[in-house]
């Protein structure tokens, strides 16, 4: 029923999967992970997820006496997956192939930055009155798509019942999903004792630059003025040289993540140097 080739239909097949490919970095996996997760809940599909990452060195199983790794044999592995995959929903769409009498046995969802608008129509009703009779769902995304399914008048209701404050929604499904492996979650307790848990004030500043120019002074300067204006971050105080605080003096610990060093460059030495004005320390 599987075979990469089959073109047998799925009539009769009860149970459901989605299977979870990954694509891009660690956080993007997350995010469409956390997605994938809560869309085979509202499908009624059975959530696997790729063998070919190393999320099981990072995670433990989220779910216990069981996995959700495909198996080992699974037939649709190593396929090219991708835009232009033949058998994906939008290429099939786009060819009048998809016939709700007699539906394939598997489908291809491309869910990531660079699908089209056949692609896109994953997220309509109608097309999720399709999919209900494809057993087996292959989905690759590197986005949160969570905001398109409260969209969907199926799923609405629903979703409005599990989640009533929609900014939560990640919240929830990454305390369920995410669990750290113990290696990582000691280096983690051991990264926060050693550089944050000293700090009454904590910030976490991500930044993405996607420019291929990448103007690294404007970018900085911008997020110095939001944090400075936001009161996250005292402006620094070019006049005072950086003491040790004092046991009753505030402090804040940055952590910043990025692709670029420079980023952490100019900042550690920005206020390594320079105390905030108020006497405020900051460490980078």
């Amino acid at each position: 029923l599987l075979k990469p080739d089959s073109s047998a239909s799925a009539r009769g097949t009860r149970c459901k999967y989605v299977l979870w490919n990954p694509e891009n970095g660690l956080g993007n996996r997350i995010l469409s992970i956390a997605s994938t997760f809560l869309y085979a809940l509202l499908s009624n599909r059975v959530l696997l997820v790729e063998r070919s990452t190393d999320l099981d060195s990072i995670f433990c199983e989220p779910f216990p006496r069981s996995t959700w790794l495909r198996p080992r044999d699974f037939p649709l592995r190593n396929l090219p997956f991708g835009q232009k995959y033949p058998k994906s929903f939008g290429n099939q769409l786009r060819a009048n192939k998809l016939i709700g009498t007699n539906p394939p046995a598997f489908i291809y969802a491309h869910l990531t930055n660079d699908y089209d608008d056949y692609d896109m129509r994953f997220y309509c009703e109608d097309s999720q009155l399709l999919l209900e009779k494809i057993p087996w769902l292959v989905l690759r995304s590197n986005q949160y798509f969570v905001p398109a399914l409260f969209i969907n008048p199926t799923f609405e209701r629903e979703l409005n019942q599990m989640f009533p404050d929609k900014e939560a929604v990640f919240h929830n499904l990454g305390r369920y999903l995410f669990h750290p492996s113990d290696a990582v979650w000691g280096l983690i307790t051991s990264y926060y004792k050693d550089h944050l848990v000293a700090a009454k004030h904590r910030v976490g500043i991500q930044i993405r630059v996607f420019d291929k120019v990448k103007p690294f002074d404007l970018i900085l300067r911008q997020i110095l003025n939001c944090t400075v204006s936001a009161k996250l971050l005292p402006e620094v105080d070019h006049l005072k040289h950086h003491v040790s605080p004092s046991a009753g003096e505030p402090s804040k610990a940055v952590l910043l993540a990025s692709l670029h060093g420079v980023f952490y460059d100019k900042m550690k030495e920005m206020y390594s140097e320079h105390v905030g004005e108020g006497g405020e320390v900051v460490s980078i």
